[in-house]
């Protein structure tokens, strides 16, 4: 099987970012992707945002049912808007994959609930999938993200004690993935890789965003398995698509 995630920098590399889905998605069971905005209106973008990239991404992977889990209504990153529109994460899984289970749960704040910088409420969106008798749980998250700074805080270290109590709870070999928005030595991150493998670590992956950030600090993105996830291939190809870079992940 085959998971790839990515934050998308909300498509604002539109056409490379579509071409590399499409091609991936012959491939590709899981797709995890941050940074997602819907909206009724088709066609609606600016220089920075495409407001319905959802549905352009369904679009593009016929082959993958598309499961959009909001965070907060009417609000892109800079400011309210006008029209309707929703942020937040989404999965695409192929429509072979059997899922037992999909949802997700709020690891900070709740629905609407921005109140300002470092306020914008998030969630686990999570998969439990059946394949070929056994369990899978896939999951996905764009964590707290404070003025750029990816140190401890006492909402990032309750974030990560709410999410390993969720991956505590559900069954299956498990897949943490997504735009973490963490520092390698931080504690927020430890508590996660508590009983999972961090491949960024373990594949000396020195940097997951592309040449378009140009900030210091080069991690945000990882992808943590519990050890009975059996790793095929672990790739952080370095293309520019957005300002991150894929994550892909082979496994059994």
């Amino acid at each position: 099987m085959k998971v790839v995630s990515l934050n998308t920098w909300s498509g604002k590399l539109f056409g490379p970012l579509l071409k590399y889905v499409s091609e991936q998605g012959g491939g590709t069971d899981i797709f995890c992707f941050q940074e997602i905005f819907d909206t009724p209106t088709r066609g609606r973008k600016t220089e920075k945002y495409r407001f319905d990239i959802f549905s352009e991404l369904a679009e593009s992977l016929p082959s993958h049912k598309g499961y959009f889990a909001p965070v907060q209504d009417n609000f892109d990153f800079d400011g309210n808007v006008d029209f309707p529109l929703s942020q937040g994460i989404a999965m695409f899984v192929k429509d072979s994959i059997k899922i037992a289970e999909i949802d997700d749960v709020y690891i900070f704040g709740a629905r609407n609930s921005y109140k300002g910088p470092g306020t914008m409420p998030r969630n686990l969106q999570y998969a439990v999938i059946n394949q070929d008798g056994t369990n899978y749980m896939i999951s996905h998250f764009h964590g707290l993200w404070n003025l750029n700074r990816k140190s401890d805080s006492e909402e990032r270290l309750e974030q990560s004690k709410r999410i390993k109590e969720i991956l505590d709870k559900l069954p299956g070999k498990k897949i943490l993935c997504g735009d973490f928005n963490l520092s390698p030595d931080t504690k927020s991150l430890g508590i996660l890789e508590k009983g999972l493998v961090n491949l960024i670590k373990e594949n000396g992956i020195f940097s997951t965003r592309s040449s378009l950030y140009t900030k210091q600090n080069k991690f945000a993105d990882y992808m943590l398995v519990s050890p009975e996830v059996v790793v095929e291939k672990f790739n952080v190809p370095n293309i520019e698509i957005s300002d991150h870079l894929p994550m892909e992940l082979s496994f059994h």
